[in-house]
């Protein structure tokens, strides 16, 4: 596999005419709000069926929404559509596809090959980015066999490096446990820090207090990590002062085998992720 990468200057290739987006829930419209923020590119299309939503998009600057999808010549495709409707999607529209047009998938499980035979295209990146991508901190992982051009490829990993970093992987399933890890991630230290938050109301802090701390520690330690390259569990140690206050702390969470219920919940949604690949191949 590549190493992660942020290109600071990352730019979705001059050869794309349009990036459309199809479906436009919290990932796909995490991806159009990082486009828009970043570099001048393409123009950017966003595909929805709910008129309602189509209705919401259309106050963001920058945007051209619809309700119907049409694909022109060099046009790039993000499906961003919900998995379990990607069959009735495919269905319906594979025949605005050509065989050589490019794809990313950021749709969770299902495989690229089971993608490309729907939608007869051979040029299937799979990928999946996370939420930080509004804020270009985002963590993309993403897949793509032999028969994909390097030009997909390039506009793919162009498209994603302008919300965050990117990883290519040289094996497929490892992009269920990157769903996991990565695609689900946000939540799971979401549900960890509302936790912190809520110790913090208990005792007295105000919600904002609360938060602002909360947040600081957990944005002060990643980057800590990330700069001193030291092991997570090293700078733990460090912290920890025999028979002190953050030993007693870790001494509960290991009473209550945190780390083994950390591990269990991404192997569960590292599961679930290669069910619905499962369930699409039938």
């Amino acid at each position: 596999m590549t190493t992660a990468t942020r290109p600071s200057d990352a730019t979705c290739p001059a050869t794309v005419t349009r990036l459309i987006i199809v479906g436009c829930g919290h990932m796909g419209l995490a991806i159009a709000r990082g486009l828009l923020g970043g570099p001048p590119g393409p123009e950017i299309v966003v595909v929805d069926t709910d008129a309602e939503r189509r209705k919401a998009l259309a106050e963001y600057d920058g945007l051209t929404v619809t309700g119907e999808l049409d694909i022109a010549e060099d046009d790039f495709v993000t499906l961003a559509v919900p998995p379990q409707v990607f069959a009735d999607f495919a269905d319906a529209e594979r025949h605005r596809f050509t065989p050589r047009t490019p794809v990313l998938s950021v749709m969770a499980g299902l495989t690229s090959r089971s993608i490309a035979a729907a939608l007869n295209t051979s040029q299937v990146v799979r990928s999946i980015p996370n939420t930080p991508s509004e804020v270009f901190e985002g963590m993309s992982v993403y897949f793509a066999d032999a028969e994909v051009s390097a030009d997909t490829v390039a506009r793919a990993e162009a498209l994603l490096g302008v919300i965050g970093k990117v990883l290519r992987v040289d094996a497929e399933e490892l992009v269920d446990d990157a769903t996991a890890l990565c695609g689900g991630g946000p939540a799971f230290v979401s549900y960890i820090v509302d936790a912190f938050c809520r110790f913090a109301v208990s005792r007295g802090f105000s919600e904002e207090a609360g938060r602002e701390m909360t947040v600081q520690v957990f944005a002060g330690t990643a980057a800590l990590i990330e700069e001193s390259g030291k092991p997570p569990m090293q700078l733990c140690h460090e912290v920890m002062t025999p028979n002190g206050t953050t030993e007693r702390g870790i001494a509960a969470f290991d009473a209550a085998d945190l780390g083994g219920s950390v591990v269990a919940a991404l192997a569960a949604s590292a599961r679930r992720s290669r069910e619905l690949a499962s369930v699409m191949s039938r």
